[in-house]
């Protein structure tokens, strides 16, 4: 196993999760790194493994004795140099190594978590990650990321020059009706559910009551808080010619739940009028997509977007896939590797308020994404694909795969979940099939799909596939805890 790790190690390029360091480098830099992995989406840095670029493969095992009064400093100033402390975010590992000398050595792994608040240098420097470097980041950039962290609520702004009369009185009272509290005047049951505040006795509406009931929030707010509908012929946007639209794109605005419930109208409208297909000896629909999963993942993209984006929901339908993108990184502490069990409300009055309809779209009891898992499995589709922000920055990201299961990708699933990283030969190990041109149009096929992505690592004939949001610290704890030969600092 410890073998296995350092070859992922050695084949894995430098970028917006993984970085890697000579011992002896300035201790400094290994904290903006750190610094950096806490306010993006973590990440994993290894001590005593020369840059890629710098050596070929067989050099690069250095090991961290060559400076191990360096490596010594760096993990004493993890403990002292970060504001807000971020111990709780770090962890270490080392690697037994036979280095480029030939002698005993060791590497060091640390490995980042996403913090939830924003992470500073005691010097006052702020830096985030960006490919394979690292930014210093100034003021008002460090506003946007506490709106993307959620430390900033956009929601709870208030907004003057709105009045009762510019919101939707009608969907206010049926959401009071809801609520038994009809009897209540306006403006204080706005105020007791979050929605207004009263200063000098003068009553404001805050932005998520514009939100969700405003009449027309976009044009209240004068920003993009709708949703984008793109619907296409085929499995791709067409950039050149004639665009390859089945109509022309729309906007859905308004209300937020209703935003919600016109766009999942739309999806009914392509369930009822498109033509079933013939697969194998049966007709099948020609949208497989389960409603309640598509509703999920608008209801989700409407909750959590961070609305200080001035951007629409975009969602884009394709004959094998869905995409819904929400502006605004993943908020908090969640990535893409931790989705499914984690919780963090960015806008939690909007996330109470929709769940309090009678109709409420969204059940709120923090199941929602693992659901959509288990409902897209349960109809023999493949697994959502929630893309890391290298891959699409500033967005979330959403596929949900319009296409029935190859018989294989289980297989093929469960070990890439178990050890990072898959090769043709792999392929046919784990599934018995002989032929590697199989394999290889397998392979093809869940490439397009985005559920692999193909990595060439720099060597010759090095090359692998890995799931587009693998997650390295991830694995490598995955292994230890499996009783590899690392040792937990």
């Amino acid at each position: 196993m410890t073998s296995y790790i350092i070859d992922i190690l050695l084949d894995t390029k430098e970028w917006q999760t993984f970085d890697c360091k000579r011992a002896r480098i300035k201790p400094a830099k290994i904290l903006e790194t750190i610094c950096a992995f806490v306010n993006t989406d973590g990440g994993t840095i290894v001590i005593g493994l020369e840059d890629p670029r710098k050596a070929s493969r067989d050099k690069r095992l250095i090991g961290i004795d060559e400076a191990s009064d360096n490596t010594s400093e760096i993990l004493h100033l993890l403990t002292t140099e970060f504001n807000p402390p971020i111990k709780h975010n770090i962890s270490t590992q080392e690697i037994d190594i036979i280095n480029t000398n030939g002698e005993q050595d060791r590497i060091l792994l640390i490995k980042v978590q996403k913090g939830e608040d924003i992470c500073s240098l005691k010097n006052g420097d702020t830096f985030v990650r960006n490919g394979e470097h690292n930014h210093k980041i100034g003021a008002s950039e460090i506003t946007r990321l506490r709106y993307e962290k959620g430390q900033l609520k956009y929601e709870d702004e208030l907004i003057n020059g709105i009045t009762i009369d510019d919101l939707d009185v009608d969907l206010l009272s049926q959401y009071q009706t809801h609520n038994n509290s009809l009897q209540l005047d306006k403006w204080q049951f706005l105020k007791d559910n979050g929605l207004a505040a009263r200063t000098r006795s003068k009553w404001t509406i805050n932005k998520s009551a514009v939100i969700l009931f405003g009449k027309n929030p976009t044009v209240l707010l004068k920003s993009k808080t709708g949703i984008k509908i793109s619907h296409y012929y085929g499995t791709t946007r067409n950039y050149s010619g004639k665009p390859n639209f089945v109509r022309r794109p729309f906007s859905i605005e308004g209300p937020a739940i209703h935003q919600i419930e016109q766009t999942i109208a739309y999806f009914r409208d392509i369930v009822k009028n498109s033509p079933p297909k013939l697969t194998g000896a049966y007709f099948l629909p020609s949208l497989l997509i389960p409603e309640w999963a598509f509703q999920e993942a608008i209801t989700n993209a409407v909750v959590h977007r961070n609305y200080f984006n001035e951007d629409d929901i975009q969602v884009r339908f394709f004959d094998d896939h869905i995409e819904v993108e929400s502006p605004g990184t993943y908020p908090g502490f969640i990535t893409p590797n931790n989705i499914r069990r984690e919780r963090f409300a960015r806008n939690p009055v909007i996330q109470r308020t929709l769940n309090r309809f009678a109709t409420a779209p969204n059940l709120d009891i923090g199941e929602g994404v693992d659901r959509i898992f288990q409902v897209m499995k349960e109809n023999n589709l493949y697994e959502p694909v929630y893309f890391p922000t290298s891959k699409k920055p500033n967005t979330v990201l959403l596929v949900l795969s319009n296409l029935q299961r190859i018989n294989y990708w289980d297989t093929v699933s469960n070990y890439l979940d178990g050890n990072y990283r898959i090769g043709n030969r792999d392929v046919r190990e784990i599934t018995g099939i002989a032929d590697s041109t199989k394999v290889t149009r397998m392979l093809r096929v869940w490439i397009k799909q985005g559920l692999i992505e193909k990595v060439d690592a720099g060597y010759k004939g090095n090359i692998y596939y890995k799931k587009p949001n693998a997650d390295l610290s991830f694995f490598t704890r995955l292994s230890y805890a499996s009783g590899s030969a690392y040792e937990e600092q």
